[in-house]
C-alpha cells in the first residue's frame, strides 16, 4: 500500500472509519460534510472540500440579475450565435 491509499472497513449501516493519518492531513474534523463522487466500476473519490457551484451559480445568477441578464436573453444570444456559426460553416 503506498502513502495515500487507505484500506478501511464497512461495519453495520454503512458507517467506515478515517484513518487518523488521513484525517489529520485534510484537516476533516467530527461533524464535517464529505463529498463522495462515484467514479464507477468500484471507485469512488472522497473529497473533504464543500462543493462551491451552489455558491457560484447564485453568485453569477445575482450578477447577471444585476446587469440585466436572464436566462432567456442569454439563452436568445446562444441560439443568435448559433444561427451564425450554422450559416458560416454551410
Amino acid at each position: 500500500m503506498n502513502n495515500n491509499t487507505f484500506q478501511v472497513q464497512v461495519v453495520r449501516r454503512g458507517i467506515i472509519t478515517l484513518p487518523k493519518e488521513l484525517r489529520d492531513h485534510n484537516n476533516i474534523e467530527e461533524g464535517d460534510t464529505l463529498t463522495l463522487i462515484d467514479l464507477g466500476d468500484g471507485v469512488v473519490v472522497m473529497s473533504p472540500k464543500r462543493s462551491r457551484v451552489d455558491e457560484i451559480a447564485d453568485k453569477l445568477a445575482k450578477e447577471w440579475q444585476d446587469s440585466g441578464e436572464s436566462l432567456e436573453s442569454m439563452l436568445s444570444t446562444l441560439r443568435e450565435v448559433r444561427a451564425e456559426y450554422d450559416t458560416k460553416k454551410s
